[in-house]
């Protein structure tokens, strides 16, 4: 499986899922370990512009993918439309451990999708970082 991240090089590749414990997501709620990733590198760099204030974007991005054989679950199409509906969705998931990510449907783009990571599942040690890279938004973008 590949596996597409956008990070802040200041605060590292956050694999162990505290961003969770700053600020409640779509299928989590606040004070949750979890990662969120994107199957592509365009939908990572479309949700980070559709969750980040253009005039605030950091500079120190980082683009990376990482890889793994890893267990998948699917959310089925619908579930994503209610957030206290995805969010008690993704608590389910991440509690129940029964697989490592959730592939979900990007709201941003629905025809893309993003992974709900679960840093405290047994194979969550088993991705690897494949390929990084420094990040900067193209101008036109802004």
């Amino acid at each position: 499986m590949e596996l597409w991240r956008l990070y802040r090089d200041a605060h590292g590749p956050g694999l162990d899922g505290t961003g969770g414990f700053y600020a409640a997501g779509r299928w989590h709620e606040l004070g949750t370990r979890v990662v969120y990733f994107g199957a592509s590198p365009a939908i990572v760099v479309l949700e980070r512009l559709a969750h980040t204030d253009p005039f605030l974007l950091p500079d120190d991005l980082v683009l990376a993918r990482y890889e793994g054989d890893i267990s998948v679950e699917e959310v089925m199409t619908g579930e994503a439309d209610d957030l206290t509906q995805t969010r008690a969705r993704g608590e389910a998931f991440l509690k129940a451990k029964t697989a490592c990510v959730l592939r979900v449907r990007s709201v941003v783009v629905p025809e893309a999708y993003n992974f709900v990571f679960n840093p405290l599942h047994p194979d969550a040690g088993k991705i690897r970082l494949v390929y990084s890279r420094e990040f900067t938004f193209d101008g036109r973008l802004l």
